[in-house]
């Protein structure tokens, strides 16, 4: 289970969009989630929180997606640009999304839950952070996301 539940009446959309009822997320569905994820943000009826849950849920979805993060010990980080990951935050950026805003911070994504159930090797899971920063230091270096 991807952890999206029914509080914000987007949510469906967004399981429909990234969650586990889709079995083939691609760049694309990841960038309609977050379009009706800027749609969260602006309405003013939704809190801060509410958003927040629902940004981290879309990223761990997304994350959760890519085989190889299962071997996380066999990645390097030369190979984050294969990852749906990396690939969805490009598209948005492409697209116009302010996406410093829509993608979380590197300690907000390791800090849930669900990767240390993951990863409960303390090895894996170091190798999964490594990778998760390299990741985001590529998106700095190419101006994609700020520090």
């Amino acid at each position: 289970s991807s952890g999206i539940n029914a509080e914000c009446p987007l949510r469906p959309g967004v399981r429909l969009c990234v969650g586990d009822y889709n079995t083939t997320v691609e760049d694309l569905d990841v960038k309609k989630a977050l379009d009706l994820l800027q749609y969260v943000a602006e309405d003013e009826a939704i809190s801060n929180g509410e958003f927040e849950r629902l940004r981290l849920d879309v990223w761990e979805a997304v994350i959760s997606r890519d085989e190889w993060w299962d071997k996380c010990h066999l990645a390097t980080p030369h190979q984050i640009d294969q990852t749906l990951f990396y690939r969805a935050v490009i598209l948005a950026y492409n697209t116009g999304l302010l996406v410093s805003h829509f993608l979380p911070t590197v300690e907000q994504l390791l800090a849930r839950d669900k990767w240390r159930a993951r990863f409960q090797d303390q090895d894996q899971f170091k190798q999964f952070e490594y990778i998760l920063r390299s990741g985001y230091e590529q998106m700095v270096e190419i101006g994609v996301v700020s520090r």
